[in-house]
């Protein structure tokens, strides 16, 4: 069995700042490019920006509007075809509801719910989003009215080094290959 298919989203809202604290981080430009490229390489054609501010959705529009129907498409066809694959959207259920996906959350340490390996999530059928959050995380009591019957996770990448978290940049990577669907 095939998953129908695989989404990613990046939480800027609401994850948890250094104290803990519910928050809101910027979306950056890295993020956009970086997010999109990785996906393209592996094959996943949707990638979902979480951010409740029109600001910070503008910024994403104007910035893939520049590839997409701008200059910059013309120079970088290649990237013009990466960027197609980003939306932005006001939260999480929305991007849920967008594809009727299962949740399946990325952390350091996974809360209380199903945790698989992500070279099992091929192999489940239906739709999925893998969920990353920025800053310290995604806060998973403010995320509590996503409409899914139980949290899912990925197994956390685990790390011999000093820090415990990763780049969610570098995490993305890591998760995408170890889907193993090249």
């Amino acid at each position: 069995m095939k998953a129908n298919t695989i989404a990613v989203a990046l939480v800027h809202h609401p994850v948890l700042n250094r104290l803990g604290e519910s928050s809101t981080t910027s979306i950056t430009p890295m993020d956009v490019h970086d997010f999109a490229r990785s996906c393209a390489f592996y094959g996943i054609e949707k990638v979902y920006l979480i951010h409740p501010a029109k600001g910070m959705q503008a910024m994403v529009h104007d910035l893939t509007a520049y590839w997409q129907t701008g200059e910059g498409g013309v120079r970088n066809t290649g990237r013009k075809k990466v960027l197609q694959s980003i939306c932005v959207v006001h939260s999480l259920q929305e991007a849920q509801q967008a594809g009727d996906y299962q949740l399946w959350m990325t952390s350091a340490q996974p809360g209380d719910g199903k945790v698989i390996e992500p070279s099992e999530l091929p192999k489940t059928t239906g739709n999925h989003l893998i969920v990353f959050g920025t800053g310290c995380g995604l806060d998973m009591k403010k995320l509590s009215n996503v409409s899914s019957t139980e949290n899912r996770w990925l197994s956390p990448i685990v790390g011999m080094g000093k820090v415990r978290h990763l780049s969610v940049r570098a995490a993305l990577a890591i998760y995408l290959d170890r889907l193993g669907m090249i």
